[in-house]
């Protein structure tokens, strides 16, 4: 469980001061080269949730988010995920999930600043970064988890012939 804490801490944490850095020395619009060719930082103010998704019901995440966080942190301390990967990947996503709340929590919007310049793409933040992988990676280990356990079953069971 310690694993965990810290997991969430460190995407909390990493998260919020990005968020302070863009806050502090960027005005709302401005644009700076971070990695040339690949990846600029923009200051984006997103009242909306993903992809900038229900921008005029703020209301909905400000609800969904705490209630998503209550249902998976019971779920995750009851030891429905047993699969320590599962755990970590979900863990990720809640703390991400966090982050962005507490942003619309203080500001009444979600602070996005990594801008791709080689695709066309949404404005993101590290909080984003998390939730994304960290669902994908709780859903491959979800599949593979109930591979493995389908296939001990099916050692298990006798065989028919």
């Amino acid at each position: 469980m310690l694993i965990n804490l810290l997991i969430a801490l460190t995407v909390f944490i990493s998260d919020r001061l990005v968020k302070i850095y863009i806050l502090q020395n960027f005005n709302l619009g401005e644009t700076q080269t971070f990695i040339p060719g690949i990846l600029q930082l923009t200051y984006f103010q997103n009242t909306g949730m993903a992809f900038s998704m229900l921008q005029t019901q703020q209301w909905v995440p400000m609800i969904l988010t705490p209630l998503l966080l209550l249902i998976l942190g019971v779920l995750l301390f009851r030891g429905t995920f047993p699969c320590k990967v599962q755990q970590w990947g979900l863990v990720a996503l809640m703390a991400g999930g966090l982050g962005n709340w507490v942003d619309r929590l203080l500001y009444g919007f979600v602070i996005d600043m990594f801008e791709p310049v080689f695709i066309r793409f949404a404005i993101f933040n590290v909080a984003d970064i998390f939730i994304t992988v960290g669902g994908i990676v709780f859903m491959v280990a979800f599949v593979v988890n109930e591979w493995k356990k389908e296939q001990a079953k099916k050692k298990a069971a006798p065989e028919h012939e």
